[in-house]
């Protein structure tokens, strides 16, 4: 059989650690319905319909949440001159998440004297959130690398992931429905549809404040024996050559999917017309893709490495720009339904491969500055990305053509872009090393025998007779049946993996011994 399915000790978890972990899930569900009612494509229809953004405004409102990491650097400071990541976490995220008070006041009559300069205040509100929400993820983040061990850490955030996604299909659900039923009794101009969502995600966000009070600090304080606090620590990150190729990999990744990606729902609600119900099914389907697959992601990742999973995952993301051009008027379901299926099957993999391999490779000590420059790249590259795109819409908005059926315009221009400068930038990523990682066809080959239907059949089978309180003998002699075809598969599988193994093992001795001569 192939090392993943092999049975393994499973390892031995503290009950603190474990209440610990299953408090942190919970404080995701909630953040992540809070993100899913207060932002998003919610977000972009409050801006577009009720505030009259235009696509600049738009796409500087979708780049804000990550754009903010780039004050990472002063919560980094923080932490490392005060310690107390747990308050410094806690109190950030509670402020910012307050900040949606104000937003939720934005259409009323407060602010009838400011009259278009509404939408400017929505953004320098929904930027200050962000700040203050970007500096407590860096102490959440180091936080929780302390918390979770590491022989299981791609497992649990990959469970986590798959809850928060969980959490937050329902809620995109609903709020599409809800504000669809709104939106034909009272108009897309009417605000208060908007703010009842913003305010039920604000409510959670506050919920998910209050359960993180409930998960202690391992290292509650600063460490007695660490270095004084100097400036130049800063610098470490950009001095240590392995980490600072996956900064640059990731900042470039980043700006080619961002410069592109606020657009897709412009897309989406401006050219194509299509209604918020419609949508919240396309992100439905996206999530549920992200379900299966974070089941399968976060186990190769702790048995493969992460790097390998960056490339799969990346080559297969490029091409998703495709489904867009094909998608037309009157015949965008099946394109764009596919387009979010394969965003949430390899997108997920690639959000959880960068949160794996930067706590892998920072440092234990110094490690929220690591963070904060892993996050200071993706807030910069993210901050100009959209300011790019839109940029490059602007110079070619006059510009449309037909190939075939299809009609080419300034939108399809720009995604296909992305997705060639995606192909360009996996390159980056060959030059960084992770101990341990095995070649990226192990794990096209792993991705085979997870998703093999004899294996599913054979699972299933075993589900059944488990839980039969008889097994008849054609039950029996159909689960014996399941049994070796996946036998078979898997070890196709593993004999193509032993040979890959071994052919990267003669590999890397003839490198080291070229490299020593």
């Amino acid at each position: 059989m192939s090392a993943m399915n092999e049975l393994k000790a499973k390892p031995i978890i503290e009950p603190q650690t474990q209440r610990s972990l299953t408090l942190s899930i919970c404080d995701g569900a909630f953040a992540t319905i809070m993100a899913s009612l207060a932002g998003g494509v919610f977000l972009v229809g409050f801006a577009i319909n009720v505030l009259g953004a235009t696509t600049v405004q738009v796409g500087i409102l979708a780049a804000l949440p990550l754009s903010a990491n780039l004050v990472q650097m002063l919560g980094s400071l923080i932490l490392e001159t005060l310690g107390r990541r747990r308050i410094v976490c806690i109190v950030f995220a509670t402020l910012a998440r307050l900040f949606w008070i104000l937003i939720l006041l934005l259409p009323l009559a407060l602010f009838d004297g400011v009259g278009d300069a509404r939408v400017w205040l929505l953004v320098v509100f929904v930027g200050c959130s962000s700040v203050l929400g970007s500096m407590s993820s860096v102490a959440w983040l180091e936080w929780m690398s302390d918390i979770v061990p590491a022989s299981i850490r791609g497992a649990f955030f990959g469970k986590r992931n798959m809850v928060c996604a969980a959490a937050g299909m329902v809620a995109v659900l609903a709020g599409g429905y809800f504000l669809n039923r709104w939106e034909l009794m009272h108009g897309k101009e009417d605000p208060y549809g908007y703010l009842i969502l913003f305010g039920l995600g604000l409510l959670c966000g506050l919920i998910s404040s209050a359960v993180l009070f409930g998960i202690p600090d391992p290292k509650a304080s600063r460490d007695a024996d660490a270095p004084p606090f100097s400036w130049s620590r800063f610098a470490d990150p950009l001095r240590d050559a392995n980490f600072r190729k996956l900064v640059f990999y990731v900042g470039a990744f980043m700006f080619v999917t961002q410069m592109a990606g606020p657009f897709y729902a412009v897309y989406m609600i401006e050219t194509l017309s299509i209604d918020f119900s419609t949508i919240t099914w396309f992100i439905t389907f996206a999530t549920l893709a992200s379900l299966f697959m974070l089941r399968i992601w976060g186990p190769i990742a702790d048995e493969f490495g992460n790097k390998p999973i960056l490339i799969v995952a990346g080559l297969a993301h490029a091409l998703i720009p495709l489904s867009w051009v094909v998608a037309q008027r009157g015949a965008f379901f099946w394109p764009i339904t596919v387009a979010h299926i394969l965003s949430g099957m390899f997108y997920a993999a690639i959000l959880l491969a960068h949160l794996n391999i930067l706590i892998k490779l920072s440092p234990e000590r110094g490690r929220s500055i690591y963070i904060a420059a892993f996050n200071g790249m993706i807030g910069l590259a993210v901050a100009i990305a959209p300011i790019v795109g839109g940029w490059l819409l602007g110079l070619t908005e006059s510009i449309t053509f037909t190939v075939g059926n299809w009609e080419i315009n300034h939108l399809h221009l720009l995604f296909l872009l992305s997705g060639a400068l995606q192909l360009a930038v996996l390159f980056m990523l060959f030059a960084v090393h992770e101990e341990g990682s095995a070649p990226s066809r192990t794990v096209i080959l792993q991705l085979r025998n997870d998703l093999d239907p004899q294996t599913g059949i054979a699972g299933v089978s075993d589900f059944v007779t488990l839980k039969a309180s008889r097994t008849t003998g054609a039950l029996r002699n159909w689960d014996s049946r399941t049994d070796e075809w996946a036998a078979r598969s898997e070890s196709r599988i593993a004999d193509r993996l032993d040979r890959i193994e071994q052919r990267w093992q003669l590999f890397s001795r003839t490198k080291r011994f070229l490299w020593e001569t």
